[in-house]
């Protein structure tokens, strides 16, 4: 009897385990099965888009609906707000502020959707009044103070688009076009330009938000941006999924895209071009407000991590093509920043300004000057597979002196496998922040491309504190050499031994009518190699009150090729532990009062017509 009981009683356990499982996957599949819902902007709220007739209301009450559906169990079903092909107008001209066009507040599950981003369109009408304004005349008003915030003066057009705490919503296949040119454009507000809303697309707390196939162009101020302040802390792993593809944020006043908080943001295939290019007829001068970048990431009040910019392009900004700059000497704010496969092109300003922490560049063109780089070296800034080159831009030259410029602002930057070409500019100039070896810039089998006929005045190539690894190349391009010598500062006087090559390395310096100069030395580690070739000559560096030393470690070459030269100055030293090599038809000079000698088993080759000169007693 006890047996069949506890038989009885496991059965029935079973069962209603069974039972309970079904109910509950019936419900998911009912869920799963909700219709979705199809509104549309023209039939269910009154639209007209015919490029004439002001649409703003209907905007207005199709986010009233979706705004309140968002408070009911209705909203974990998919939506779609269809926008017809059409032009939406949008925005009331006149001397008054105008509100949102489409402000959601912690919708989900949301599509709005549009034909395709040539046939629809919303468009601000003419004559929105932008700016500061003297509230009894409505007159432009420009403030006593250069950085003026005064509200009451204040008059801006708002966001297309304003997604707050929202979740799981995409925007697609629409032109969003802030009209700028035929904006009425008051005074300054804020520190430079006009640092009032006139934005595409906005995005505050939300997560699992998708823009694609868009043009956002013409707004006063940003093409889209995120400030998102959901993570606690940088490592958070959480993500928050922001997604911008195959879409075009061009022609803005302030930046393309701000990235002022977020933790998990992806730009794929998207145009970041033209900020700060647009002329306000009226004014007689573009519409600029600062940094007037391509892309701008600074974190205000939260953070910045996980973002990945892939195959997009950030060309022909007024301000910076990426500009992300860190203030004072708090932690950091900024982690995982990875360019993959960009192009950033300079002309009028930087093609980058980055002080902040943690940024990437992969197999990015770099056209113009990059400055700065990280200053804490455990988020040092990292280049592999760049190129730099100071090309021109229809026919207007690459901004900036140099391909690279930091002088003594960033700690451990390295460029792995990258190409600089200089046909009109210097090549770098690179001094670490500081003099110790952890500090030191890296550079991995890189090549250095000299391709103009005659080197700027008043400069010079200078990589200080740096240690060559793998195979780098100094080489000419297709240039006429120039009637003076180019010189290469390899170190710093300030610092012993501040270039070395690493163990089994190469460093090749092949570019005629050049000279190296090592200020503080060259460390040539075991079995490296360094090779000067024709044309170059390698100059150990007169210094007051220092001797620097050219040391070849064990196993280790110094090659003087054919038509190439040694120069060792006054009171330096040449420690030979591996081999110097000089060849026929090469020179070794040396003045009397310099050091050479051989330890171990190195050795010094001087080939039977190569010449060893001596280099004349300075005064």
């Amino acid at each position: 009897m006890n047996n069949f009981l506890l038989r009885y009683f496991i059965g029935y356990k079973n069962f209603t385990g069974f039972l309970s499982a079904l109910l509950l996957l019936l419900g998911s599949f009912g869920t799963l099965a909700q219709p979705t819902l199809h509104k549309d902007l023209k039939k269910d709220f009154g639209a007209v888009g015919d490029g004439r007739t002001n649409d703003q209301a209907a905007f207005q009450k199709a986010a009233d609906f979706f705004n309140q559906r968002a408070k009911t169990p209705a909203s974990a079903g998919r939506a779609v707000l269809h926008l017809p092909p059409g032009t939406y107008l949008v925005g009331q001209p006149g001397p008054a502020t105008v509100p949102d066009v489409l402000a959601l507040r912690n919708c989900r599950n949301l599509s709005i959707v549009g034909a395709d981003s040539a046939t629809t369109e919303i468009r601000y009408a003419n004559g929105i009044y932008y700016g500061t304004f003297d509230p009894a005349t409505h007159l432009p008003y420009e403030g006593p103070t250069a950085f003026f915030t005064a509200n009451g003066y204040a008059l801006h057009g708002g966001t297309a688009i304003n997604l707050q705490g929202c979740d799981n919503v995409e925007v697609r296949d629409l032109r969003l076009n802030g009209n700028s040119p035929h904006l009425v454009v008051g005074g300054h507000w804020g520190d430079t330009g006009i640092q009032l809303p006139a934005d595409g697309i906005f995005i505050g707390n939300s997560r699992r938000i998708r823009l694609s196939r868009l043009a956002v162009h013409h707004f006063g101020r940003d093409g889209v941006q995120v400030l998102n302040r959901l993570a606690k802390k940088l490592e958070e792993p959480a993500q928050e999924n922001i997604l911008l593809e195959n879409s075009r944020f061009d022609y803005n006043g302030r930046q393309g895209l701000s990235i002022t908080g977020v933790h998990g943001l992806r730009a794929t295939n998207c145009s970041f071009s033209h900020t700060g290019r647009v002329m306000i007829p009226a004014l007689g001068r573009p519409l600029y407000s600062n940094p007037g970048a391509g892309i701008d990431i600074e974190p205000e009040g939260g953070y910045a991590a996980n973002v990945r910019l892939e195959r997009c392009r950030l060309v022909d900004n007024a301000g910076q093509a990426l500009v992300s700059d860190r203030y004072g000497s708090g932690p950091p704010t900024t982690r995982h920043i990875v360019l993959r496969d960009c192009l950033l092109w300079g002309v009028s300003n930087w093609s980058a300004w980055v002080r902040q922490t943690g940024f990437l560049f992969e197999n990015c063109r770099i056209y113009g000057a990059f400055v700065t780089g990280c200053a804490l070296a455990s988020y040092a800034t990292r280049f592999v597979g760049c190129t730099f080159e100071d090309r021109p831009y229809r026919g207007e030259p690459a901004y900036g002196q140099y391909l690279v410029y930091s002088n003594q602002e960033a700690r451990a930057m390295s460029f792995t496998k990258c190409r600089f070409v200089g046909t009109r500019n210097y090549l770098l100039l690179a001094v670490p922040a500081a003099s110790d070896s952890v500090s030191r810039f890296q550079i991995r089998g890189c090549t250095f491309e000299l391709s103009n006929a005659e080197p700027p005045l008043g400069g010079a190539d200078q990589l200080a504190g740096v240690v060559f690894s793998g195979t780098t190349v100094f080489a000419s391009g297709p240039h006429q050499a120039g009637s003076q010598p180019r010189e290469i500062v390899l170190g710093n006087a300030n610092t012993p031994y501040s270039a070395v090559v690493q163990a089994s390395s190469q460093l090749q310096l092949l570019a005629p009518g050049c000279r190296y100069l090592l200020p503080a030395g060259l460390v040539a580690g075991q079995a490296s190699s360094v090779v000067v070739g024709v044309g170059s000559t390698l100059v150990l560096s007169k210094q007051t009150g220092n001797m620097p030393e050219l040391y070849i470690g064990p196993g280790a070459r110094l090659v003087v090729q054919k038509g190439g030269a040694l120069e060792v100055q006054p009171y330096t030293k040449v420690t030979i532990a591996g081999q110097l090599v000089i060849e026929d038809g090469a020179v070794f000079f040396q003045d009397p009062t310099a050091e050479v000698h051989t330890t171990g088993r190195g050795r010094l080759h001087l080939s039977p017509s190569a010449r060893q000169l001596t280099l004349p007693v300075s005064n």
